[in-house]
């Protein structure tokens, strides 16, 4: 996974160590924990998530036309996202971008168009309404991790790109599938201040339609993950899965 960008929802638009597992494994107890300052009494607390920028851009790679176009953003925030009980998350979040562009090419290269979602201002694109929960992956060597899944509230897009009239290429650009999260460190079960996160295996994206060339689409760079709400140095937190 290249960091130099995250992607567009991350975003690398969102947050903690997740999993999904194969049809034939059973599901453990999964959930969220936190400790205090001191790394004492663990609890499961419903708890605002907040996000930083890992010194990257977030940007959704994908192929449309046969053109490879990256949407670009420098920023992002998570609104109305909470660890909730049972190893999930808010149903109804959303995540913003700020400072978006469209460019040609898998980097920032050429200045294509400048791009919004339906209500936002240029530049900024809001995910639609999202809903997610943790889950364990079964790796082929053998043993599990932990991931977050991250889908559309409803059936629909994930998010949804407008582009301006000198894009050319479309007007409209609606991103479905599902993302996996994982903890680039692989400290999804260790209690921490802010987890680092990004693509995680699984996930699966494409943009107007399912084809084989829309699989192309990705996500790419990183995120960090933190608690707010809490008293000035933060709180440790975790993934479980038992």
């Amino acid at each position: 996974m290249i960091r130099s960008k995250l992607g567009l929802l991350g975003l690398c638009t969102l947050v903690f160590g997740l999993m999904a597992m194969s049809a034939s494994s059973a599901q453990a107890a999964l959930s969220w924990l936190i400790w205090n300052t001191l790394g004492e009494n663990p609890k499961e607390l419903k708890a605002p998530v907040i996000g930083e920028t890992d010194n990257t851009d977030l940007t959704l790679l994908t192929k449309v036309l046969g053109v490879m176009l990256s949407a670009t953003c420098t920023n992002f925030q998570f609104v109305g996202l909470n660890l909730e009980a049972g190893g999930t998350l808010t149903t109804g979040f959303k995540v913003k971008y700020t400072g978006c562009g469209l460019y040609e090419g898998a980097a920032l290269g050429k200045l294509r168009c400048k791009i919004s979602s339906l209500g936002q201002e240029s530049g900024t694109i809001e995910s639609n309404a999202l809903k997610g929960s943790l889950a364990l992956h079964t790796l082929t060597g053998g043993g599990t991790e932990v991931l977050a899944k991250i889908e559309p509230e409803a059936a629909g897009p994930l998010i949804t790109i407008l582009a301006d009239e000198e894009c050319a290429l479309f007007e409209s650009l609606p991103v479905y599938g599902v993302v996996y999260l994982k903890d680039c460190e692989g400290r999804a079960l260790t209690n921490s201040i802010k987890h680092l996160i990004e693509q995680g295996p699984l996930t699966s994206l494409y943009t107007l339609s399912d084809t084989k060339e829309h699989l192309e689409t990705s996500l790419i760079g990183s995120l960090k993950a933190l608690l707010g709400g809490f008293d000035v140095g933060g709180h440790l937190w975790a993934a479980m899965d038992a």
